[in-house]
């Protein structure tokens, strides 16, 4: 990975680490992501070991003198098909709340989509549970188009 981190006016977009972990969900431990439910710390801890030390698997924090603002998820999936290229996915996608709400999603986006790039996926998905008005305007900000051809199974 050669991109490390990103500096946007007053906030620093960059790859998470181990001393994250307790910020990130303070973060998505609002009412508008999972309902406000996080797991124990213990249990997360498991998890987000597993995430830092998958090499395709990428968190990504954006902080500011207020602490972590917001996270991202990148996926680099292997594939057979399209000889052997990689497709991106970007996920998880949580931001505070706040006037810089939409700039500070576009930037972990731009940040993530980079690396995407650099990593040479012939295609980059964005899905995202959470806070879908400010990943729409994002997505559109960054020349994204909006396609449907996939199928979810409900919960």
């Amino acid at each position: 990975m050669k991109k490390q981190i990103s500096h946007m006016s007053d906030t620093i977009i960059r790859k998470a680490n181990t001393s994250d972990l307790e910020s990130i969900l303070a973060l998505i431990n609002t009412p508008e992501v999972d309902n406000g439910k996080t797991m124990e710390l213990r249990d997360a801890n498991t998890i987000y070991q597993s995430i830092l030390h998958d090499p395709n698997y990428f968190q990504f924090v954006a902080s500011s003198d207020q602490g972590i603002i917001g996270i991202v998820t990148l996926v680099i999936i292997m594939q057979m098909t399209h000889e052997g290229a990689t497709t991106a996915l970007i996920t998880d996608l949580v931001v505070v709340s706040g006037e810089e709400k939409v700039a500070i999603t576009s930037q972990l986006l731009k940040y993530a989509t980079d690396l995407a790039q650099e990593y040479g996926c012939y295609k980059t998905i964005i899905y995202n549970d959470y806070q879908q008005d400010e990943t729409l305007s994002a997505c559109q900000d960054l020349g994204f188009e909006q396609s449907n051809p996939g199928f979810l199974m409900p919960e």
